[in-house]
């Protein structure tokens, strides 16, 4: 009998009926200790045998034997053989030959009176496989833990400015959009745009087609719509529009003058629409509050009226220009917080040189106290109000206060005189 090896203290047991070819039976020690028992004549009793490949060899993936969940779960760990029965049904006995024969498990038998007792207790994956399991299952945990802790510093930062991008990143680190959010919420922060979902897709994972549903997964977990536009990543935008302004498009002209507004229409994908006001309209209020939008089209008709649904992407730009062109005063009313000051720097940078325009601190007259900046909403502002231009006035003005304003009856009367 072939002596027990100093290392395991198992011996194989060559040439030995009822193993399935391409396998070798090795006898396990019957003690913890890692040696056996004998009997009287001094043999070991033998009461347990691993089939293992034969001659060993370094463990391969069978190819199309097992899909990536069931590889996963049959090489991570030791299984019995009434759950792998359960896990693999009648694919059991021909899925543990395969996975022994290319040196991936070692199937358990119980030996009695010198025969191997079938069926088998359960395998035990190669340690080199069992290992590679544990390795990506820390990786993975560790990623995770990264992950979340990304998320928690991005929530503290954006929850002022963005309740709804602070409410997502409180998902799960296991919720496989969290990465998503994450790079989203990141890119809020940087002010980083990009052109359209694919480009923000490209940016991230260097593929197109690596998350085809992002601007619906980013909605779906509570993103304001205003912050996909910011990064670039909404779907076609809608304009509000009030008073003696027109549209037109293939051919044919909307014209709600004497209608009450504003009204909203959705920008047609590929295809241009154009604005054009009445002629001898003095104002055009580009405005962010609907209520108050409603009210300065049911009082001041005459006042050519776009309603902004929140930051104005660049097609919305366009058709601010194009009405702006046409009167002789442009007045810019977004509520006084950080997104307001935003979406009135964004108007003001984008107006074409010589159109004057006033920038309304709707918090200069009376009104409410808001909710106060936090410490990193008052940073971004702060930021802003450096400029030297009417858009650094009104972040002054807002970053003095130190909490938002943002109510219809604020900007309705400090719009009134100026109208």
């Amino acid at each position: 009998m072939t002596e027990p090896s100093r290392t395991t203290g198992e011996f194989p047991l060559p040439g030995h009926p009822g193993v399935p070819d391409q396998l070798l039976a090795h006898a396990q020690p019957s003690r913890a200790d890692g040696t056996f028992d004998h009997d009287r004549a001094g043999r070991p009793k033998v009461r347990r045998v691993h089939l293992r490949a034969h001659p060993p060899t370094t463990p391969q993936r069978p190819s199309g034997l097992l899909s990536d969940v069931e590889w996963a779960w049959a090489t991570s760990a030791p299984r019995r053989w009434n759950t792998i029965v359960n896990k693999l049904h009648d694919r059991a006995e021909q899925v543990a030959l395969t996975l022994a024969r290319t040196g991936c498990v070692a199937l358990e038998h119980d030996y009695r009176a010198g025969k191997i007792l079938q069926p088998p207790r359960g395998w035990t994956p190669h340690p080199d496989l069992a290992d590679q399991h544990a390795t990506g299952k820390q990786a993975r945990h560790a990623a995770r833990r990264e992950l979340r802790d990304r998320a928690e510093k991005l929530r503290d930062v954006l929850a002022g400015e963005w309740p709804g991008v602070a409410a997502a990143l409180t998902a799960p680190a296991t919720d496989p959009r969290l990465v998503w959010i994450v790079r989203a919420a990141e890119d809020l922060v940087a002010d980083r745009s990009h052109d359209g979902p694919r480009a923000f897709v490209q940016h991230h994972a260097n593929s197109t087609k690596a998350r085809e549903d992002l601007p619906r997964l980013l909605t779906d977990a509570g993103f304001e719509p205003e912050a996909l536009v910011l990064l670039g990543v909404n779907r076609n935008p809608y304009i509000g529009l009030g008073g003696p302004i027109r549209a037109h498009h293939d051919g044919r002209t909307l014209d709600w003058t004497g209608w009450p507004g504003p009204h909203d229409i959705r920008l047609p994908a590929h295809r241009a629409i154009t604005l054009d006001v009445a002629p001898g309209t003095q104002a055009l209020l580009i405005i962010e509050n609907r209520q108050a939008a409603e009210a300065i089209c049911d009082t001041h008709p005459d006042t050519a009226v776009i309603w902004c649904h929140g930051q104005p992407p660049d097609p919305l730009l366009e058709l601010i220009n194009q009405a702006a062109s046409g009167v002789d005063n442009v007045l810019i009313c977004p509520d006084a917080d950080l997104g307001g000051i935003r979406i009135a720097a964004r108007i003001d940078q984008h107006l074409l040189p010589g159109t004057h325009r006033v920038i309304v601190d709707i918090g200069a007259g009376g009104h409410d106290r808001g909710e106060p900046f936090s410490n990193p909403t008052r940073d971004r502002i702060a930021a802003i109000a450096r400029r030297a231009d009417a858009v650094g006035d009104f972040a002054r003005s807002c970053l003095a206060r130190g909490y938002a304003v943002e109510q219809e009856a604020s900007a309705r009367a400090a719009l009134q005189p100026l109208l």
